[in-house]
């Protein structure tokens, strides 16, 4: 009851001024980081900050928890640093990927000899054209000519063998093919090539287009479109996408694969670009340049040759958009932005690099580099030690960054050949090519070359990068090691703002308004709580005013009974005292 009037009377006078400033900072953290010790849910806290137990004891636990926090620490630490550095794992897809709804790749093929021995009889020494064949056949030579002469397109053009003279007879998915339509010149680092289902020039550049890729023409069956190894062929585009520009493969097998006749021309060689007589193969994405020189297989004459295609496709989760490239370590279709290739490929990139790096140190291109500003100088024989220098990698450190910059895409699409060849039976190649009869036995082996490209599964298993370690999994281990060693979740969280920000905020909000409830939420320690006392008030008070009342009410009673009649005896008196004078008569 003394409690309880206590808190009657906090309750009747109002909170003063002084109370609310006796209550500091100090005391709400200090009882908020009592309160929490005690009710929260991390393991050893509550023994740390107990009276009850022995200093030692409470420096033991103390103790266990700094070093289990140190430990703790140490493997999320190292499971952040695997989050965050190697957010990336390649594997395989689960769906497979079919071969009609990828192009064929890319053919580019290359006549060994730079330059026909008839073409080259017409160009005098010591003339500038001259100079720039023995640029050509790679052959040292001391005569110099202008730095501004750019018609290295026209000159190689003049002076190669045709497309048209080169690929004779061709045969794609089943059906005969027109070769001059079907094989456009392009001038590689190889001299000048003949590429098969390539983009079409205005979708492969954006501007300066090569002068050999000008004017092609294409059979009117075939429909150009802008293939890209991330958004592949147009949803709206009808299959089979064999119609298109770039083809797809109608299937598996020689029969439907691309068949072709080349003619060498050894007799009319002038000069070869490698030690040998022959061509040279390169098989790549249709939306990239080609790299013949580097990386093209050699074709002998005289033998058929079967190269069985391995595509390798590569793509990536949309999800890892948000992933830094530098841990990624690769390109999506709107990140790589180059300035003359319309597509971004890790070979474009590199290409474009190349010019760069040739016009930075030496001052010109080479005339199959890319010509970025459209204007730029070609190289001539006085610069040749400077552009080996930069294309063997051996000039510094620039050429590494420069490369290193140039990360793959993240969706690809490659070919890789595996090659089977052997020697043409004369007989027999008169037989399936009637056309041909007039070609003699030894023309047919020091000239005549039979390839034969073609897939052998009708569908591959492309690889994909998806997220090694994700938001969730690393959350996941974190949660867990410190579920492990603290007890800690979320919830504890929770514990830790309220009791650290929100309860104090509040307590001193409203002690600056000056209400009682908030200094009897200060008694909380004592467990006397302001909605236990008004229960506890409103319970209680009824019962002790009806029991004054009714006291009271006898008294005014006894009172009234006692005026009117001083010697009134009650009923049962008087008739104790009559029956005990009837028995006990005197």
């Amino acid at each position: 009851m003394l409690r309880l009037s206590k808190v009657a009377k906090f309750e009747s006078e109002p909170a003063s001024g002084s109370a609310s400033k006796r209550v500091s900072w100090r005391s709400i953290i200090a009882l908020n980081t009592d309160e929490f010790c005690r009710n929260t849910s991390i393991h050893g806290l509550k023994y740390i900050n107990s009276r009850k137990l022995h200093i030692a004891d409470r420096g033991f636990f103390g103790l266990a928890l700094f070093s289990v926090l140190c430990f703790a620490a140490y493997l999320m630490q190292d499971a952040f640093v695997r989050w965050n550095t190697t957010p990336v794992i390649v594997g395989i897809n689960p769906e497979p990927t079919y071969i009609t709804n990828e192009p064929f790749p890319a053919i580019s093929i290359c006549n060994l000899n730079q330059a026909l021995a008839s073409q080259a009889a017409h160009i005098l020494n010591d003339t500038s054209k001259f100079a720039m064949l023995q640029v050509l056949c790679r052959r040292k030579l001391n005569s110099q000519f202008s730095r501004g002469l750019n018609n290295w397109e026209q000159l190689i053009s003049n002076i190669s063998q045709p497309c048209s003279d080169l690929v004779i007879s061709c045969r794609f998915g089943a059906v005969d093919t027109r070769c001059e339509r079907t094989f456009h010149p392009i001038v590689t680092d190889e001299g000048l090539c003949c590429v098969f289902n390539m983009l079409h020039p205005r979708f492969m550049y954006k501007h300066n287009v090569p002068l050999t890729l000008r004017n092609i023409s294409m059979e009117k069956s075939y429909q150009a479109v802008n293939w890209h190894a991330e958004l592949g062929y147009s949803r709206s585009l009808k299959k089979p996408h064999n119609h298109y520009y770039p083809r797809a493969s109608l299937g598996t097998g020689e029969s439907l694969g691309l068949s072709l006749t080349l003619d060498v021309q050894a007799a009319t060689y002038y000069c070869s670009s490698s030690n040998s007589i022959g061509l040279k193969i390169a098989l790549h994405s249709p939306n990239e340049s080609p790299n013949v020189r580097e990386t093209g297989m050699l074709l002998s004459p005289g033998l058929e040759t079967k190269l069985r295609i391995e595509p390798t496709k590569l793509m990536t989760e949309e999800a890892l958009r948000k992933v830094h490239r530098k841990y990624r370590h690769c390109l999506f279709r709107s990140e790589g932005n180059l300035s003359y290739f319309a597509h971004y490929t890790q070979r474009n990139c590199e290409m474009e690099c190349m010019s760069r790096l040739l016009l930075q140190h030496c001052g010109c291109v080479v005339f199959y580099m890319p010509r970025i500003h459209g204007n730029d100088t070609v190289c001539s024989i006085r610069e040749s030690h400077c552009v080996e220098s930069v294309r063997l990698h051996t000039i510094g450190q620039a050429v590494e960054s420069c490369l290193d910059n140039c990360l793959p895409s993240c969706f690809d699409l490659t070919f890789n050949a595996i090659p089977y060849s052997t020697k043409i039976s004369y007989n027999d190649f008169k037989m399936a090519n009637p056309s041909m009869q007039n070609y003699s036995e030894r023309y047919v082996e020091s000239s005549i070359a039979l390839v034969n490209l073609y897939y052998k599964e009708h569908t591959f298993r492309a690889s994909k990068q998806t997220e090694f370690i994700g938001i969730t999994d690393f959350l996941s281990n974190v949660g867990g090691l410190m579920g492990l060693f603290l007890g800690f979740s979320f919830l504890s969280i929770a514990e830790c703002v309220y009791f650290a920000f929100i309860r104090p905020c509040r307590i001193c909000a409203e002690l600056r308004q000056r209400r009682p409830v908030s200094t009897l939420e200060l008694a909380k320690a004592s467990q006397c709580t302001v909605k236990r006392v008004k229960r506890r008030v409103n319970t209680l008070l009824p019962q002790v005013v009806w029991q004054r009342q009714r006291q009271h009410q006898r008294q005014r009673q006894q009172q009234q009974l006692t005026k009117h009649s001083p010697f009134h005896i009650s009923a049962a008196t008087w008739f104790k005292t009559e029956l005990g004078l009837q028995l006990h008569p005197a």
